[in-house]
């Protein structure tokens, strides 16, 4: 039995609170019969300026979403922080399809390096079969609209936020098809100006089902005859993730060749690399009813009287898999009612998904509460699968799971690195689990959200021998160690 206890002092305990598992995400599928509302795609052929047109570029500045999706501060939407990029060009083939664009950076990454120069790039060379790649040609406007003559689209007169649009549909290629033999839906919605002002499809992700791709598109202004907007934005996840703002477009540039190159010819085959054997045994001990599992992002394992529950599931689902396998093998067959979740970021839930088949509740901090819910409930049906209804639990300030037999402490830790952080105390085998808390070489100085754990415990009095970390430290790791990160302040 798991009970709920207060923790003294200046700790607060939030219960673990269920949520709903509602979702409305879309499922890919194929538009209905054609009507005869609004335009033919050849009048909005004509009215973006595409008649005669096999290819465009485009320059401007652009920004992205900072760290990328799915790496930023808060789970869900809207995601404010952004690295600029300057010197944006873009080029299309509209024939091929191909497309290239780049532009500069100077950013500083997630664990708050120092600013560094890069190159932000988008890239789909002609003839690839991906579908991850291709959807970024087909969401332009252009691309679109050369997509819906191509594969017959459909229409239909559709309503969305109280204004009407003509909305039309195609599907990919019969050579391009999802895991589940489907093929890809792409929508376009047509204001009354026959200009493509919104376009979107849907994508197979392991974590996030039908993960939908939108394109919106604004402020249209002609260049010679082809209709551009000056604002350009894609979104994941409900939030935007990237755009640009076009300063100057041209169609059928000359030099179109030196824009997209043609891909480099391999040197040869090249072989798959062998697979590498995993140990059998890959737990370790941590005292009385808890185990490390060693071998990829670090899982700790807590033994409850009937069940059992794990913190963190591996940065990918075959690592998730490996983690039960693990947990089967060397430890115990009690079922995993709980995988609690250090925080949202990419490489921390994709494993999630092996232990919402198995059935086991989530547990997270409360501001990631709503982001994963709507992962993981969204439709599955580009991978063929059932679609989950995981139970979803939420934390802020400190939760409690214990029963006669053993007790785990969540902690929630805002920082700069994420708002929906939870470190993990075992107070009787005097351990912290931590994901991301990585401390400094020797010398270095200490990131800031390093800093604001060290102040925590300190400040908060948690006391603990072993600092244990998902990303496996080469040396033993201690409470002082991490104290000593603000040791001068």
């Amino acid at each position: 039995m798991i009970r709920y206890t207060t923790i003294p002092a200046i700790l607060s305990l939030l219960l673990l609170v269920s949520c709903s598992n509602e979702s409305e995400a879309p499922v890919a599928t194929q538009a209905g019969a054609e009507t005869n509302a609004g335009p033919s795609i050849e009048e909005v052929s004509v009215a973006m300026g595409l008649d005669n047109v096999d290819s465009l570029m485009f320059t401007g500045t652009a920004w992205r979403i900072r760290n990328s999706f799915r790496q930023t501060l808060t789970a869900s939407p809207p995601w404010p922080e952004r690295d600029q990029i300057s010197n944006w060009t873009q080029a299309i083939d509209l024939n091929a399809p191909a497309m290239l664009g780049s532009g500069d950076t100077f950013s500083s990454n997630l664990f708050f390096d120092p600013p560094a120069v890069g190159t932000h790039v988008i890239n789909v060379p002609a003839n690839t079969e991906s579908w991850r790649q291709q959807l970024e040609i087909w969401l332009t406007p252009w691309g679109f609209v050369k997509g819906a003559q191509r594969f017959e689209a459909q229409s239909s007169a559709v309503e969305m936020d109280g204004i009407s649009y003509t909305m039309f549909t195609f599907l990919s290629p019969e050579s391009m098809i999802s895991p589940s033999g489907m093929r890809y839906t792409v929508n376009g919605y047509v204001n009354t100006d026959n200009l493509v002002v919104r376009t979107e499809t849907w994508v197979e992700d392991a974590f996030m089902g039908d993960m939908r791709v939108v394109g919106v598109y604004d402020d249209y202004m002609s260049y010679n005859g082809l209709m551009v907007p000056l604002s350009i934005e894609q979104q994941r996840g409900e939030g935007g993730v990237f755009g640009i703002d076009v300063s100057s477009a041209s169609a059928n540039p000359t030099n179109l060749s030196s824009l997209i190159p043609a891909p480099e010819s391999s040197a040869g085959e090249r072989g798959s690399p062998p697979a590498s054997e995993v140990p059998a045994d890959l737990t370790q001990a941590l005292g009385d009813g808890a185990w490390l599992v060693g071998g990829g992002y670090q899982a700790m394992v807590v033994e409850f009287t009937d069940h059992l529950a794990v913190f963190e599931s591996g940065q990918s689902e075959s690592r998730g898999e490996q983690i039960i396998q693990q947990i089967r093998d060397n430890i115990s067959d009690k079922e995993i009612r709980y995988i609690i979740n250090s925080h949202p970021h990419s490489d921390h839930t994709a494993g999630l998904v092996p232990f919402i088949r198995e059935g086991a509740t989530l547990v997270t901090h409360d501001n990631n509460v709503d982001f994963l819910r709507m992962a993981l409930t969204t439709s599955r049906t580009l991978l063929g699968e059932e679609t989950f209804v995981p139970e979803v639990m939420g934390i802020s300030g400190v939760g409690v799971m214990e029963d006669e037999s053993n007790r785990i402490e969540l902690h929630a830790v805002p920082n700069l690195h994420t708002d929906g952080m939870l470190v993990a105390l075992l107070p009787s085998q005097g351990v912290l689990f931590q994901a991301d808390f990585t401390l400094p070489q020797p010398g270095a100085e200490a990131n800031p959200f390093v800093k604001t754990l060290a102040r925590y415990i300190e400040e908060s009095d948690v006391q603990f021998e072993q600092y244990l970390a998902v990303h496996a430290a080469q040396v033993e790791q201690t409470r002082n160690d991490l104290l000593a990160t603000i040791a001068n302040e």
